[in-house]
């Protein structure tokens, strides 16, 4: 008997066995449902409509930003951690009062108190982030999570932090891939539009830091895979769209090209019987889509794509990736046509760090308070103030909004570059924020602690992280393409942990 004739037995005994259709029934189920059982692990609040996710490249520094704890490192207190974490650059010629005052800080005091960590001790929110700190609507529904883990090269911890699993794993898939694929079985089946995006600055950083993993899509099919778009100065995406490169024989080319794919999954199946090959499937799909190419124009153009200038702390570019990018993301999400479901914008800054994005080997004050003071001013104008309704712009009881980052950065100054005045990588401990969605003014806050070592005592990881922002947004995260048991620390079962993902969001079991 052939692989196929047993296949067509064991398929007809399942259907006349109700004992056996009963065991199969979970069959059925689509991706990112969670079983009958398991409804339970699911939060009590709705999913958003979709997920915007800023992914700072380079690593983001919690020290000025998001977790100031003032006496850590206090020179006054000594110390083995005397003048670490926030003191480091107090009284430099790179000096952060200065900088704070250059970057538009104005009347602002330098930090103010926020929420206590999950060790009790009070938090505060850093200069850099002053325009965030403007908008108490957004810091009343903001929760950022303490994280660590111990890859120290950009090229391990970016894939472990956009996918949870490590760099060579064969479930790395980026949350897009598992956002496309939830939406492509529950939505609309004539939609023509990706349901994810992956946009990014067209600079060598990106690839050199691995950050183009946001569009792995691990064990998915390859229809999951996100819809890649680079930021640049001339952007001829429009016009591609429309594949002039055919002429008037663009309709012969997808007949040509239908014909060969008939042919050859003719040779894998044949009748009724559709191919079980995945690369076939994939190829059938990649073909639709260049068929379809052109139905992206109603969202891609030339208006959305223009050059933007821009300027920060005294610095102007002809070219301003941040705005752009914001821009192009804001309008795939709030589109009345095509509406994205999950786009990821990778950032670089303003002006790139010497060793590009935030990586502030060198110079980080400079650098620092200049990329992450303009990228915030730009991000809270595309997010809806209150009572401000604006369709074009983000609103958080519609959208899960997050920024995330690979790593932070030493709470010490970078061996051998005192003149340089810079920080090395740190893993160890620093944060990952969300605002809005699943985050109400109950679940604001901290979740973790760091000590004055700059090492997390509590934590999640990015596993963790990723498993709980599935849930967030409305897709069970435990499947064979997605993430196991053991991903969550000390669960049992899936339903356990997704009980205790639920606490990491805010919501007790």
């Amino acid at each position: 008997m052939n692989r196929r004739d047993f296949l067509k037995l064991t398929a007809a005994a399942t259907l006349a066995s109700p004992r056996l259709r009963s065991a199969s029934s979970s069959a059925a189920r689509l991706w990112g449902d969670p079983l009958p059982t398991q409804l339970l692990g699911m939060l009590p609040v709705g999913a958003p409509e979709s997920v915007f996710e800023l992914f700072l490249l380079g690593g983001l520094n919690a020290w000025d930003t998001f977790y100031v704890v003032p006496e850590f490192g206090d020179p006054a207190r000594g110390g083995p951690y005397a003048g670490q974490q926030w003191w480091t650059f107090q009284s430099t010629v790179d000096n952060i009062p200065d900088f704070h005052a250059a970057c538009g800080g104005g009347q602002r005091p330098l930090l103010v108190p926020w929420a206590r960590d999950s060790a009790g001790r009070q938090v505060h929110l850093g200069p850099f982030i002053h325009p965030l700190r403007d908008r108490p609507d957004l810091l009343a529904r903001m929760r950022v999570f303490v994280v660590s883990h111990e890859e120290e090269p950009h090229q391990a911890a970016v894939p472990l932090v956009m996918g949870g699993h490590r760099r060579g794993s064969r479930r790395l898939a980026g949350m897009g891939a598992h956002v496309a694929r939830y939406w492509q079985e529950h939505g609309d089946p004539t939609r023509t539009a990706p349901y994810s995006y992956a946009l990014a600055p067209d600079r060598d950083t990106v690839t050199a830091l691995d950050a183009e993993v946001v569009s792995a899509v691990g064990l998915h099919p390859g229809s999951a895979r996100p819809l890649s778009v680079r930021i640049r100065a001339e952007n001829p995406l429009a016009t591609e769209l429309a594949r002039p490169a055919f002429g008037g024989r663009r309709d012969a080319a997808d007949a040509a090209l239908e014909w060969y794919a008939q042919r050859y999954g003719e040779r894998l199946g044949s009748g009724l019987e559709r191919p079980r090959s995945r690369a076939y499937q994939d190829y059938r799909f990649a073909l639709e889509a260049l068929r379809k190419s052109s139905d992206l124009g109603q969202l891609f153009t030339p208006e959305v794509l223009q050059n933007r200038a821009g300027a920060a702390c005294g610095t102007a570019v002809d070219t301003d990736v941040t705005a752009m990018g914001l821009e192009l993301a804001t309008h795939l999400l709030t589109s009345p046509v095509h509406q994205a479901r999950y786009t990821l914008l990778v950032e670089t800054g303003l002006v790139e760090a010497g060793c590009g994005g935030y990586d502030t080997h060198e110079h980080h004050v400079q650098f620092g308070s200049r990329n992450v003071v303009h990228t915030f001013g730009e991000f809270v104008k595309r997010i809806n103030e209150p009572g401000e309704a604006d369709p074009r712009k983000l609103d958080l009881d519609k959208h899960l909004v997050l920024v995330t980052t690979e790593m932070g950065r030493t709470p010490f100054p970078q061996s051998g570059s005192e003149g340089l005045l810079g920080l090395n990588h740190w893993p160890y401990g620093f944060v990952c924020i969300a605002f809005g969605g699943f985050v109400d003014e109950d679940r604001a806050g901290i979740v973790g602690a760091i000590g004055e070592d700059g090492r997390a005592t509590e934590y999640v990881t990015p596993g963790e992280l990723r498993a709980a922002l599935l849930l967030a947004s409305g897709i069970w995260p435990f499947s064979l393409e997605a993430f196991n048991v053991a991903t969550v620390r000390g669960a049992s079962t899936e339903l356990d942990a997704a009980l205790r993902l639920r606490q990491l969001l805010g919501y007790p079991a």
